[in-house]
């Protein structure tokens, strides 16, 4: 006779989209871990490779760039809940170590990036017992192996090939 409407059927549908949507489509979202991408180093169309890669979304997630990102890229980047650090070329390492002071409060780091720069700030990461999981390409993995402790315990080392689009 009478039809009943269910708010917890309305929002069960709306809880499994929007769960879907932050967590890059994984069902897993890690509190306390922030991303940080060097996007001069390692393209953004690495992107799904990278989400199940890391099988996880982080809380936070920051592009690093020193280059004008093109507007349906920019969109993207933000719909997927990352934000933008631009810096001039200059200070983007200064950017790099102001990010890690603003957010001392999280316990584990993705780093996606080749560059060396990153070395001294991953250093500080573990130092303090903090994860680390950086994602490198191949191609230039050597620099960051010899500068870290490869055999750290809270280290995980992630390599994308080139070659896997």
């Amino acid at each position: 006779m009478f039809d009943f409407f269910h708010f917890e059927n309305y929002f069960k549908v709306v809880d499994e989209e929007v769960i879907k949507e932050t967590t890059w489509g994984s069902g897993n979202y890690k509190e306390k871990t922030v991303l940080l991408w060097d996007l001069e180093n390692i393209s953004y169309r690495y992107f799904e490779k990278v989400k199940k890669l890391l099988r996880f979304a982080p809380e936070r997630s920051f592009i690093v760039t020193t280059q004008a990102i093109e507007a349906s890229k920019l969109i993207s980047m933000q719909k997927e809940g990352f934000e933008i650090l631009r810096a001039h070329k200059t200070d983007s390492d200064t950017k790099i170590k102001n990010v890690y002071n603003i957010l001392k409060d999280y316990d584990a780091f993705v780093f996606i990036s080749s560059d060396s720069d990153f070395v001294d700030i991953g250093k500080k990461v573990l130092s303090q017992g903090k994860k680390l999981t950086w994602v490198i390409q191949d191609t230039n993995k050597k620099r960051i192996m010899m500068k870290m402790d490869i055999s750290h315990k809270n280290l995980k080392l992630i390599t994308l090939s080139r070659f896997e689009l």
